[in-house]
């Protein structure tokens, strides 16, 4: 039995993305470490997490921490209930809060519906309540994952198990209305049980859409629904499939039959809904939000953002930057970042900084450029181009180095480039812009002198001609890194500023407002 001091809390660290261990990993672990001094830490995950290579790779101690492995399908606000805090830091999550108290990390805002059009919007604004009504007492209860959005359908794919709580007044029947969409994408027609309170009720075959009609006009099965103190449980079965397996595009969830709405409604209304299941949803304005006493940036162009897109008041807690160890420098210009796919969002431009050090390269020959990231299979493709187009050139890749790897580049690395945001409109996209910059700090504590794109959080790390060098496009980031390579002396004196300069990131600065913050939350 573990007993509890009087102080001790009992916090929940959630990140959908703790196998990645990047920078937001190690944001959302260095939390995880600093607070487990004191409190009962879990790290919640989808996944097993193997903490000492975890702890390796982002340079930590999670000693004192546990991990809490939980399905993907199980909604976060009823993980984190039991919990005194939860710490929600994973990017664009949704989740609602369940824990007594809640701190958001926002790495950047995003809006649901900015995938919508304004009229969309409007329209869903007005047929809200009429899609409550005709829903009726039935709710998305385990087995679902988050909301999908495929034409004009909002779908909620069940992982196997999708499980529907439904309350109808004693003594009396209703008949529930489940619609499945005919969008398999394996082709293959899907057996479905349904049991209501563990009893078998109804069986039938999901028919995969053979034509344009059927894409469009859900299946529909009625299920009769008597009411009893308490309320129904309504189990949604079926056998699953990957994505990935049929498709390569590196979605690996577990999938079932996507469901598009469920009601007791009936009539013109209720087949609109069944229909075009995205006119009930989601709902416009942050509802999730709301579920937290603080919302928290990395830097204060998140903050700005987060004031700019969704009018609230947010606090900036800047990471803590593990300082690295420098040495013998060698001819080499290093670059740190996850291989993320342009369309995927967030790029970190390898595939252009390896051409710009194509023009590089022949000037220089004795300098080579090495490129340190992890991979997720669905931005496989895109490390392939990039390892194509650096055929032939001094360029070396570390996927998924280990800590001790990195720490030996950063020593040795000269030269740091970081290029997010290189050739995006930052205004009308500002999240393609780098939100901080840990592998900067980092490899400036190392003595690397930082060629930037000018842009984001980068604006508030490097001090342009003082510790490194600003660029916003290939001509001027080849300007600045001849200039840093021909001259010795500006290299020494800025890699020594930028040493200097790393200190302000520290974990003791990073531990302090943490835990000034969590003790005015809990007050």
């Amino acid at each position: 039995m573990t007993i509890r001091t009087p102080n001790e809390l009992r916090v929940a660290v959630y990140d959908r993305f703790w196998s990645v261990a990047g920078g937001g990993e190690a944001y959302a672990g260095s939390i995880a470490e600093v607070l487990s001094a004191d409190h009962r830490v879990d790290l919640i995950s989808h996944e097993p997490v193997d903490l000492a290579s975890l702890q390796e790779r982002l340079g930590l101690n999670l000693a004192r921490v546990r991990v809490v492995v939980v399905d993907e399908c199980e909604p976060i606000e009823r993980v984190s209930r039991g919990y005194d805090l939860l710490i929600n830091a994973t990017y664009r999550d949704t989740s609602p809060n369940g824990a007594r108290r809640g701190i958001s990390i926002v790495h950047f805002p995003h809006l649901p519906t900015a995938h919508l059009a304004t009229w969309q919007i409007r329209m869903m604004g007005r047929l809200a309540s009429m899609a409550r009504r005709s829903m009726g007492p039935v709710e998305f209860d385990a087995g679902f994952h988050p909301a999908d959005v495929i034409r004009w359908q909002q779908v909620h794919w069940t992982n196997g198990r999708g499980v529907l709580r439904t309350t109808v007044t004693p003594a009396t029947t209703r008949t529930l209305r489940i619609a499945v969409a005919r969008f398999l994408p394996d082709g293959t027609d899907r057996l479905v049980r349904v049991k209501v309170d563990d009893v078998d009720v109804a069986s039938f075959t999901v028919i995969a859409a053979r034509n344009r009609r059927q894409l469009l006009r859900p299946q529909i099965i009625e299920i009769p629904i008597s009411g009893v103190r308490g309320g129904r449980t309504v189990e949604v079965l079926s056998e699953t499939f990957l994505p990935d397996d049929i498709s390569g595009n590196g979605d690996r969830r577990q999938l079932g039959v996507p469901v598009v709405w469920v009601g007791f409604g009936s009539g013109v209304v209720a087949k609109i809904f069944e229909s075009v299941s995205l006119l009930a949803g989601p709902r416009r304005g942050l509802p999730w939000l709301d579920t937290y006493d603080r919302i928290v940036a990395n830097s204060g162009y998140g903050a700005q953002w987060v004031k700019r897109l969704w009018n609230r008041r947010c606090e900036v807690l800047v990471p803590a930057v593990a300082q690295r160890n420098g040495g013998e420098k060698r001819p080499i210009i290093l670059s740190v970042g996850r291989f993320f796919a342009p369309e995927r969002g967030h790029s970190k431009k390898q595939l252009e900084m390896v051409q710009a050090f194509a023009r590089l390269s022949p000037q220089f020959p004795e300098w080579e450029l090495h490129l340190v990231g992890g991979c997720a299979e669905q931005d496989q493709t895109y490390l392939e181009s990039v390892q194509r187009a650096a055929e032939g050139l001094p360029v070396v890749f570390h996927i998924g180095a280990s800590g001790e790897e990195l720490d030996a580049l950063y020593a040795e690395a000269s030269i740091y480039w970081h290029a997010t945001g290189l050739g995006e409109d930052l205004e009308a996209d500002p999240e393609r812009a780098e939100h901080f910059g840990i592998t900067t700090v980092e490899a400036m504590s190392a003595g690397a002198v930082p060629i930037v794109m000018r842009a984001g959080g980068q604006l508030e790390i490097v001090r342009e001609g003082i510790d490194g060098f600003f660029f916003t496009e290939i001509s001027s980031l080849l300007a600045r890194t001849r200039q840093v390579i021909t001259d010795e002396p500006l290299r020494q004196r800025l890699g020594a500023a930028s040493v200097e300069r790393a200190q302000v990131f520290g974990r003791e600065a990073f531990a302090r407002r943490l835990r000034a913050m969590v003790d005015e939350v809990l007050r």
